[in-house]
């Protein structure tokens, strides 16, 4: 008698059917193929397109994403700062001197003086205002209406006069030019700062508001720009002065990045969820007509078709996106290459007979 155990038979695996095989075939040929799309769209599963969709509008959206989630709040003065640096190490440095402390404490910042209309600090710079610190309890309109008069603030050239309404003839006479000078404004919960050329009312740069403390450590401010190591002299002084002001222009930038990139990744996502659907609709209008041998195709089936033919542009627009995230084409290339690949579609494998 044999003890040997019996062998165990391998289960087979139940070879692929043709209608899957099929369908997989559409899904990769789809990418190149508008007869695959419309094939595959027509014998598909529903969640088979809505996979389509859901990565045709979100992957072109991507590098938008990426490109708001990387600004940076110091980016308006980190190529060329319009002799703003000087301004915030002479302004930080007066301030310290006249015994002023900006603490943050709770994402809100504190004043230990009195508020005013008038600068609180100043920097000159070939006998004309270079640079200007304001301290205002002003917030909403009032603040905005105040950011609005300091923009359009205007003084004698080289000189520390501001514009005077009463000497308009003699500024026309003798020719006078006028400049803006660059402005800090510190609020309890936000501030703005704003840079312009030299000698004119041209600005360079600006925060354009919307920084805030939320994620500003605690600590003076003044304290916190001004602490570079003592042996540092010249313009090497200077430039870790402009450093660590920078760090809290970005980090008072973090609350307000968050937010545009939220919404700016939402709006595009809406204008491509749009754009996807009513390619589907002219799909459904082009095939019409009497003579078109689609003309059978319901809507729904449309909206799939469309689906399907979006993804390629999509991958294609993302890819773009990201090699000119800087340039308007970047975000357009995804809504230009889906309307081609429609139209194309419609012209060649949807069109009527002849």
């Amino acid at each position: 008698m044999s003890n040997s155990k019996p062998k165990k038979l391998k289960k087979q695996r139940k070879p692929m059917s043709p209608e899957t095989k099929r369908n997989l075939g559409n899904v990769f040929k789809s990418i190149i193929s508008n007869q695959a799309a419309i094939d595959g769209a027509k014998e598909t599963p529903w969640w088979v397109a809505t996979i389509f969709f859901v990565l045709s509008i979100c992957l072109p959206v991507i590098p938008i994403t990426v490109a708001y989630s990387k600004s940076y709040g110091s980016s308006f003065v980190s190529s060329y700062n319009y002799n703003s640096d000087v301004g915030v190490q002479n302004t930080f440095t007066s301030l310290k001197a006249d015994g002023y402390v900006f603490n943050v404490e709770g994402g809100l910042l504190s004043f230990n003086k009195p508020v005013s209309n008038d600068p609180v600090a100043t920097d000159t710079y070939r006998g004309a205002y270079n640079f200007l610190v304001y301290i205002t309890d002003k917030t909403g309109d009032d603040l905005s209406a105040f950011v609005t008069i300091l923009d359009n603030a205007k003084y004698e050239s080289g000189t520390t006069n501001k514009y005077d309404e009463a000497k308009v003839e003699e500024y026309a006479t003798n020719g006078t030019s006028f400049y803006t000078p660059g402005f800090v404004v510190f609020t309890k919960e936000t501030m703005v700062m704003a840079v312009y050329k030299e000698g004119t009312t041209t600005r360079a740069g600006s925060t354009l508001g919307g920084l805030t403390w939320n994620n500003c450590p605690d600590g003076d401010i003044i304290t916190r720009v001004l602490d570079v190591d003592n042996e540092l002299t010249g313009a090497n002084k200077t430039k870790a002065i402009f450093d660590n002001w920078k760090s809290v222009l970005n980090e008072t930038y973090i609350h307000q990045r968050d937010i545009n990139t939220r919404n700016m990744s939402l709006i595009y996502l809406g204008v491509y969820a749009a754009l996807v659907v009513f390619l589907g609709l002219m799909v459904f209008v082009l095939t019409r007509g009497k003579t078109n041998v689609y003309r059978y195709l319901n809507f729904w089936v449309c909206q799939k078709i469309s689906w399907w033919a979006s993804f390629t542009p999509a991958v294609l627009g993302m890819v773009l996106g990201f090699l000119m995230s800087s340039n308007v084409i970047g975000q357009m290339a995804f809504i230009v290459l889906a309307s081609l690949r429609i139209m194309w579609m419609s012209m060649r494998q949807l069109r009527p007979m002849q």
